[in-house]
């Protein structure tokens, strides 16, 4: 089964948040695996949920994680040779996951993401 789509830390705080109806519908197209989180989003993510007194582990059953892999890992290595500076480093890792993973990037915060088009990602806004 391929990958369809990661998800990014902003979509999966809105779906916390809003509960959109929407956008659990668009879920509920695809089969368990097409639409994954990366391991950094997970990381990000779960801040939050502990934060918001979430069970987190319980939470983690109800999407796949993506591990960050070398191959991630090279094209980071690209990006950020191209895209130098510290700033951004977690949405670059991202956005390298989403290219290596040869996913389409879901994400409420496009802007973010933008200079990455150019390298290979494909972004999604899934809330307009």
């Amino acid at each position: 089964m391929s990958i369809k789509g990661m998800l990014d830390t902003n979509i999966l705080i809105y779906i916390v948040k809003k509960k959109p109806p929407a956008i659990g519908e668009r879920l509920r197209q695809f089969r368990r695996g097409e639409i994954v989180v990366s391991s950094i989003v997970w990381a990000e993510f779960a801040v939050g949920l502990y934060k918001l007194g979430f069970n987190v582990e319980q939470a983690g059953q109800l999407i796949d994680v993506l591990p960050f892999d070398r191959a991630a890992g090279n094209v980071f290595g690209r990006l950020t040779a191209k895209y130098p500076g510290r700033a951004k480093a977690f949405d670059r890792m991202i956005a390298a996951h989403a290219i290596a993973a040869g996913a389409r990037l879901i994400t409420n915060n496009l802007a973010d993401f933008t200079p990455y088009l150019d390298d290979g990602l494909t972004v999604e806004n899934w809330v307009v």
